[in-house]
């Protein structure tokens, strides 16, 4: 219940602790990792793009390590994980092998591929209205949920 729609991710270690103090992930009673036995685990700050690559957004939730691709968090199935359709190793430049997906502010190239793919949407978005509609620019972050929602809606339906 803590996703937020950005429009832009921390690019930074001091100004991604600003946005985990205020999102206080650690205090949020969670049982989500019971299961594990290992001690109680806690949710942490992760400012991530989405499944389909092309929303920003924050979330307090378990990290993970993440191998070679780019961290998503998966609003389906409402975890964090690799996105195995963005392989950042070959990015340039790239990520490493293995890394904690609470710091994936470090692997900006991410974060510049959910921009292209953001704006080839919203440019098809424009296609679609036809020569005569004048060009609009999306409303924040609202266009973008709705977008998404949509997305997520026919992924299911086809």
């Amino acid at each position: 219940m803590t996703i937020k729609y950005v429009e832009k991710c921390p690019t930074d270690a001091k100004s991604w602790k600003i946005a985990a103090e205020k999102m206080n992930c650690e205090s949020i009673e969670q049982r989500c990792s019971d299961s594990f036995n290992t001690g109680r685990h806690q949710f942490q700050y992760h400012c991530v793009i989405n499944a389909w690559r092309n929303a920003t957004l924050e979330v307090c939730a378990l990290n993970r390590t993440i191998f070679g691709y780019c961290t998503e968090y998966n609003i389906n199935g409402t975890v964090i994980q690799d996105n195995y359709g963005a392989d950042c190793t070959m990015f340039n430049p790239p990520c490493p092998s293995s890394y904690n997906s609470a710091e994936a502010y470090k692997y900006q190239t991410c974060y510049d591929l959910m921009k292209r793919n953001r704006k080839m949407t919203e440019e098809t978005v424009t296609d679609l209205k036809g020569p005569n509609s004048a060009p609009e620019r999306p409303c924040g972050t609202l266009v973008l949920t709705i977008l998404t929602i949509l997305h997520e809606i026919l992924v299911h339906v086809l």
